[in-house]
């Protein structure tokens, strides 16, 4: 799917903007930071994944206590046309999606088109937080499979009611055999979502040695490991005492990890900037060929300020991939972006956008 058009309506700092992409396969915006830039990349996001990746609660993208704000786009392939929307109320607080004038629900909704999305934090993925290993998986599979996603909301949901329960517990507001029932609900998520991680970490370990073999011109070796708690429903009940003196649950696929080695040491631990850099390009370059292998359609992709993160050599490599996909990046340089073909470049200035 092509990104044709995109209409922001007080959305961060953009009151009202309209863009015309149809003839746009590589789009670049450029200006100096807190003018908009990401803003932009960060609607177009919010219509693939149904969340923003920046804020925790979709009300703080409303422009300037706005009472309401919407992204609009239209999608184009070869054989049809498709209307996304979606619409943010504060009082009551509020979020419809549309897909062609129609509300739906977000399984009908998320998938319509597929991003990838780099960006500076991306690139601490295999030295930083396991929060950031745990997005890997989930922007990717909750785009791909509304059994994946429909597991994910529904352990999300569960664990935050037996999180509110410890609370009660905790308190001596509620019996300890109360937990019986969440615990129940909550493995039978978490199974689902171990199988599609395990499967889909499975399907790219290949794929990840010899793209990061190429990116580094190197001949170790680079894999992913993925262990998914084992003996689960046992160690939740081992753990309850913890769980309610913490008010929360510390077992689960909330709390997953993996580990990334290169031959049999671990990047986290003894890896060079260079070495983890290469490591992140190879996964995301296997999660792009991996969305294609499922769904047959090229995925958007999303760089927001990452050629400045990389040398010479790995900006190279990025650039080789994007002649192949529709993709919006960011740069504040616009010596980043000048050389890559076919670019259509415009300026970003206080939430205004010109050629």
């Amino acid at each position: 799917m092509h990104l044709s058009s995109l209409h922001l309506e007080s959305f961060r700092n953009y009151d009202q903007l309209t863009l015309d992409l149809k003839n746009h396969q590589t789009i670049a915006l450029v200006g100096e930071n807190a003018q908009g830039k990401t803003n932009l990349l960060e609607s177009v996001a919010f219509l693939a994944l149904g969340k923003s990746f920046r804020a925790r609660r979709y009300l703080e993208t409303l422009n300037h206590e706005r009472p309401h704000g919407r992204i609009r786009a239209t999608l184009t392939d070869k054989k049809r046309k498709t209307d996304l929307e979606i619409f943010l109320q504060r009082d009551p607080e509020t979020k419809k999606i549309k897909k062609n004038d129609l509300l739906v629900p977000p399984k009908d909704f998320l998938g319509t088109f597929r991003v990838v999305l780099f960006t500076p934090e991306t690139l601490l993925m295999v030295d930083g937080s396991p929060s950031l290993r745990r997005q890997f998986f989930d922007r990717l599979l909750i785009q791909l499979d509304p059994v994946y996603l429909e597991a994910f909301t529904n352990y999300q949901r569960t664990l935050k009611q037996r999180n509110a329960l410890l609370k009660r517990i905790q308190h001596k507001q509620a019996a300890l055999w109360e937990l019986d029932l969440w615990d129940a609900a909550l493995i039978a998520e978490a199974e689902k979502i171990w199988n599609f991680r395990r499967r889909f970490v499975e399907s790219i370990q290949e794929k990840i040695t010899d793209l990061y073999t190429q990116i580094a011109g190197t001949t170790e070796k680079l894999t992913i490991h993925y262990q998914p708690q084992e003996n689960f429903e046992e160690n939740l009940v081992a753990c309850r005492e913890s769980d309610i003196r913490y008010g929360a649950t510390t077992l689960g696929p909330h709390r997953d990890d993996f580990t990334i080695r290169l031959n049999t040491r671990r990047l986290s631990e003894t890896g060079s900037r260079g070495e983890c850099r290469s490591a992140v390009l190879a996964l995301k370059i296997a999660e792009i060929h991996y969305i294609e292998e499922k769904t047959k359609q090229k995925p958007l992709l999303l760089l927001d300020d990452v050629f400045s993160e990389l040398d010479e050599s790995r900006q190279a490599h990025l650039g080789t991939l994007l002649k192949g996909y529709q993709s919006i990046i960011t740069t504040t340089e616009l010596a980043h972006v000048q050389s890559l073909p076919k670019v259509k470049i415009f300026r970003v200035e206080r939430g205004r956008i010109s050629e």
